[in-house]
């Protein structure tokens, strides 16, 4: 299955936030409707921080994707983290997070960015074969986060 992305805009907002909940239940992820809200809307008023993008699969939304971009000296300077991946589970194992993976490296590639990272559940291993096979390795360093 071919998907196409189309660069979400304020007025995709209700869509969006519908697939947003449906991913972090499926995650497990504690959900506040407001606080998503918000931060959708801070995001797609400012492409210079990124952008949310709906995966259409025949025409029908089959998920959304948001690609931000951090700034790291590590990383020479601007990154691209794929901070939310989420396809239902309808349109699953029809490929369509590897469309999502290329037009993502796409972008990065044409914008001058040099490293494309992304977040995966431990328990997630067949998203974890997935990225390993198109050439993501897993960093050596753990991940840690201070909600302030």
């Amino acid at each position: 299955m071919n998907p196409r992305f189309h660069l979400a805009a304020e007025k995709d907002t209700e869509p969006l936030l519908e697939m947003m909940r449906e991913f972090y239940q499926h995650e497990g992820i504690p959900w506040n409707e407001e606080v998503a809200k918000s931060g959708l809307h801070k995001l797609l008023r400012d492409p210079g921080i990124g952008s949310a993008y709906i995966i259409l699969a025949d025409e029908h939304p089959a998920g959304y994707f948001v690609l931000t971009f951090p700034f790291s000296l590590e990383f020479h300077g601007k990154f691209a983290l794929l901070d939310e991946i989420y396809v239902r589970a309808a349109f699953r194992r029809k490929n369509l997070a590897r469309g999502v993976l290329e037009f993502a490296e796409n972008i990065c590639r044409k914008t001058g960015i040099g490293a494309l990272r992304m977040e995966v559940a431990h328990e997630n291993l067949a998203a974890q074969n997935l990225y390993r096979s198109i050439g993501f390795r897993r960093d050596l360093r753990h991940l840690f986060t201070k909600w302030l």
